[in-house]
């Protein structure tokens, strides 16, 4: 629950509660439905629960590739955008999801090497500003995918607990159990280091866009 709360206090950063409140209404009904109780057939809302949390995958996964990428130098630039191009190519599912979270794995811990070391804090202020307004749209795109990883969390107990009611659904909850400890280290970064990246970025200056009512998130150049 302490993470959940942090992730909350992060996004407000991002968003007012009003906004943010409107940003996950498209969640609404999938949530009231996994809330509904009773061990019935769950399969679309299964269904409807993993394409929402790969969406928020990408999201968040691609604001962290985007944020290392703006203290990066043109070589590993070039090198990243290759690889996300050969990853958008694959055809095999598993293999893409593979790459993809190996690939935001090893930013993320760049990411967090540049913020734990203080390099981060140094070179914020002296980014160009096409690199400033990309760190922004990142940060952005990541407090939206918190907000929504907070609510999917809930959503996939909720799903997981109905469920042991049946056990004839349990193997259709395979992949919801997949998909909550990437949600869960999405929260629990928003409560972490992107916390820290969000008041460096504001201290030097970057407009980190806020959220309204009907925001979307923004599409990022990598």
């Amino acid at each position: 629950m302490k993470k959940i709360a942090q992730a909350v206090m992060v996004a407000a950063c991002l968003m007012g509660a009003g906004a943010a409140q409107a940003q996950l209404g498209g969640l609404g009904g999938l949530m009231n439905a996994a809330k509904g109780g009773g061990g019935g057939d769950i399969s679309a809302e299964v269904n409807t629960f993993v394409t929402q949390s790969a969406a928020l995958s990408q999201l968040t996964g691609r604001s962290v590739v985007a944020i290392t990428l703006a203290f990066s130098d043109e070589q590993k630039r070039v090198q990243t955008k290759a690889e996300l191009d050969a990853i958008n190519k694959l055809t095999d599912t598993k293999e893409q999801k593979a790459r993809m979270t190996k690939l935001v794995e090893s930013e993320s811990a760049e990411a967090k090497r540049l913020y734990e070391s203080g390099e981060m804090k140094t070179r914020m202020a002296t980014l160009d500003s096409a690199s400033k307004k990309q760190v922004g749209d990142a940060l952005l795109n990541y407090g939206i995918g918190a907000l929504q990883a907070v609510a999917l969390t809930r959503t996939g107990q909720s799903l997981v607990a109905r469920a042991s009611a049946n056990p004839m659904a349990l193997p259709q909850l395979v992949p919801v159990k997949d998909a909550l400890p990437l949600l869960g280290k999405v929260v629990s970064d928003s409560g972490g280091f992107m916390a820290g990246v969000v008041k460096l970025a504001q201290g030097a200056k970057i407009d980190v866009p806020a959220v309204k009512a009907d925001s979307k998130a923004v599409e990022i150049t990598i």
